[in-house]
């Protein structure tokens, strides 16, 4: 950084943004976690589209935020310092004001300590503009819950009779539509797929988004009456559907952690699992996700908050019903 502080290039980083013109109507401010945090894109239709995906309270009167987040397209190599121009991995470069990530064919992710800003610039898409979906704030969301006492997780969360559990898994390990099943069967439902949890006190997990993502194949199974907020052609006309119509939890105690395992099993089974590889599985899954890679400080707080829970292995059948009805006694009669 040729001896400048982090500040310093975020505060550039800031002119350009406002050089690209925002448009009025791009900024967005929502309640999270009990703070007001100040969302800032270029389009108002980026606005408005992360505003209909988000579960979070949107504010209407503007409120001083303690956070601003931005998040917008554009060419990369206008962000990356001249020491890391020819870096074909991540670079990363931390000091006392701030933190900066670069993948150079995907994202700059910043944080300038001194000012609570947060900051995400998105290669420009070929095909489909992601930046429409509201999972694209997860890097930044998950950053700034880091550093306001909660923890963001790749995780799915349900429960019946006030009784919860993570589902967590990587992509295609089925945990999201067996969360999606149990939630049409009326299960308390919190998140398919991110959840945010306190770094102390009881564990609770609160839902970000109020959008569930079903393949084709499964909607025809489950045949879910909800609204469609989109439908992504080029992922096979993939549904995202408003689980909100549905009910979602603003908060849920978690008590397992439950890891599904297709392997095509007789009869579903859930057994106790050892921690460490399960506790591996989520933590790696939730880095992909984040986009946070090589910080061994999340590394840690996740273990930590989660290390006391008991966990266990969902050994999957076929039948998705009967994997659903045997979770949910489960969960009624053995925690």
């Amino acid at each position: 950084m040729s001896g400048k502080k982090l500040t310093d290039y975020f505060k550039a980083v800031e002119r350009r943004f406002e050089k690209l013109g925002p448009e009025e109507g791009s900024a967005v401010q929502i309640m999270i976690c009990g703070s007001v945090v100040e969302m800032r894109f270029l389009t108002k239709e980026h606005a408005d589209n992360v505003k209909k995906y988000l579960y979070t309270p949107v504010i209407e009167k503007y409120t001083e935020p303690s956070a601003v987040l931005y998040y917008w397209l554009d060419d990369l190599y206008e962000y990356t310092p001249e020491g890391a121009r020819n870096v074909t991995a991540v670079w990363t470069s931390k000091d006392d004001t701030g933190e900066l990530m670069i993948n150079p064919d995907l994202r700059m992710v910043g944080i300038d300590y001194a000012r609570n800003v947060y900051y995400q610039c998105h290669k420009p898409f070929e095909g489909t503009d992601y930046t429409i979906h509201g999972h694209s704030m997860a890097p930044l969301l998950s950053r700034w819950a880091l550093r306001n006492g909660a923890v963001m997780l790749h995780s799915a969360c349900l429960g019946y009779n006030g009784k919860g559990v993570m589902l967590a898994g990587m992509g295609g390990d089925g945990k999201s539509t067996l969360t999606i099943a149990c939630m049409l069967d009326g299960c308390d439902f919190v998140s398919d797929d991110y959840i945010c949890v306190s770094q102390q006190g009881p564990l609770t997990a609160m839902p970000v988004y109020r959008l569930i993502g079903i393949n084709q194949d499964m909607a025809a199974i489950l045949k879910p009456d909800l609204p469609v907020l989109r439908t992504e052609p080029k992922r096979a006309n993939k549904l995202f559907l408003d689980a909100s119509a549905c009910g979602i939890k603003d908060s849920l105690p978690v008590n397992a952690i439950i890891w599904p395992h297709k392997c095509d099993a007789k009869q579903p089974e859930i057994i106790k699992a050892q921690t460490g590889p399960v506790m591996i599985k989520i933590i790696k899954s939730t880095a992909a996700n984040m986009q946070n890679y090589r910080d061994p400080e999340t590394y840690r707080i996740i273990a930590q908050r989660l290390m006391k829970l008991p966990i266990y292995e969902f050994r999957l059948t076929t039948d998705l019903f009967r994997n659903r009805d045997y979770l949910k006694e489960f969960i009624i009669n053995e925690l």
